[in-house]
């Protein structure tokens, strides 16, 4: 292996930025039996879509940075994280697992600290905050927020970089044997494993996902979708987020008069990129609205809200009975296991579907017995 890029807290730290480099990484991971791993990424901030910009992995001694913009193929590292037989320790896995499924890796065979953190009872399960409970270590995390597209990455960005994993394996020990000690094992090992499952699927209507100020009405609905594939289609030609395009206020304003000129909303809207503001994207623009209205009045599409997807919840003496059973034994809980743990064990979700349905819907099977065994307790029947 050739000479690290640097030493951090006396650990060689490598950058790998070419296929042999990442060859001889992927060797010397798969024949470690625990892995480090954090990613920094790019979701819709700096630059278009859900971009992977770094990979940070560590065996607890060496930590190699990869570089994944000038690397063709990341097959000999997703082979490694796909390898049952090595433990991959993550922090908050759930987005960095969201994007190795989008750019096919499923991990196996992992633990998160954070939910270690939640088991554990803590109030917070930020990595600097369990770094420095359990281990006592303060980290600079003021490179958090730094445009990980840049290139080249600066010294400090490294830095951090390679922090946010050569400490994990010590604080996962650290947790585990808390845990262990609580005979919560069982908690972690199940949750990991949903963990596991986590399948990246492309959104369904994504049109409809952005959160606007009002429920918009079905044919603000209709003129909203091609609108919104505009949108998008030059986001990604330019490489910004869509945001940055058209903002959510200025179609919001679109939209509630989309008979109106677009040229009057094109040039005198905050929140619309300036580089939309030609008259080649006016006339698209136009006919991409005329077009959606003219098919809307086609469709007789009519200008009024949708019915409720949440319908309204029931208050009666038997629902609210219903909830106080449950109330009484989640507050059990909260005694026994601490206010930020039962969540886990019990949420609000729960409770509202309880005392709607009268149906108890807990999917773990640690959290079920836990809940059903703490009512017997109480000798109260669900």
């Amino acid at each position: 292996m050739k000479e690290p890029a640097f030493i951090l807290e006396g650990k060689p730290v490598h950058v790998v930025q070419t296929a042999e480099a990442l060859q001889e990484a992927a060797h010397h991971l798969n024949q470690q039996p625990e892995l480090a791993l954090d990613l920094e990424f790019d979701q819709h901030h700096y630059t278009y879509g859900f971009t992977l910009c770094l990979i940070q992995i560590s065996d607890g001694h060496t930590c190699f940075l990869i570089d994944p913009f000038p690397l063709d193929d990341l097959q000999p590292l997703w082979d490694v994280l796909e390898n049952p037989a090595s433990t991959k320790i993550f922090h908050h896995a759930n987005n960095d697992l969201m994007l190795l499924s989008m750019l096919g890796c499923q991990v196996r065979n992992l633990v998160d600290t954070a939910v270690a953190a939640k088991i554990l009872n803590y109030a917070k399960a930020a990595l600097g905050t369990l770094l420095e409970e359990e281990l006592g270590l303060r980290l600079d995390k003021s490179q958090q927020m730094s445009n990980w597209n840049q290139r080249p990455l600066s010294k400090r960005q490294l830095e951090y970089a390679a922090q946010d994993v050569l400490y994990l394996h010590q604080l996962k020990n650290a947790m585990v044997a808390k845990i262990e000690e609580l005979g919560r094992l069982h908690w972690l090992e199940e949750e990991d494993q949903l963990l596991e499952s986590i399948t990246y699927v492309e959104l369904e209507d994504p049109h409809l996902k952005i959160k606007f100020p009002q429920r918009l009405t079905l044919l603000q609905q209709f003129v909203l979708k091609p609108v919104y594939d505009f949108r998008d289609q030059l986001a990604q030609k330019w490489n910004i987020p869509a945001g940055q395009v058209i903002n959510t206020n200025a179609l919001m304003q679109l939209l509630q008069d989309p008979e109106q000129g677009i040229n009057n909303w094109l040039y005198h809207t905050k929140g619309i990129n300036g580089r939309l503001q030609q008259e080649r994207y006016e006339e698209q623009l136009q006919r991409i609205v005329n077009g959606s209205l003219k098919e809307a009045k086609k469709r007789q599409i009519p200008n009024r809200l949708p019915p409720n997807p949440y319908p309204p919840r029931l208050k009666t003496p038997e629902t609210e009975a219903r909830r106080e059973l449950l109330c009484t034994v989640q507050r059990a809980l909260i005694e026994r296991y601490g206010a930020y743990a039962t969540p886990m064990l019990l949420d609000q979700s729960t409770i509202t579907h309880y005392s709607q349905t009268g149906e108890l819907v807990i999917v773990k099977k640690y959290a079920r017995e836990i809940v059903e065994a703490t009512a017997r307790d109480l000798q109260i029947t669900l």
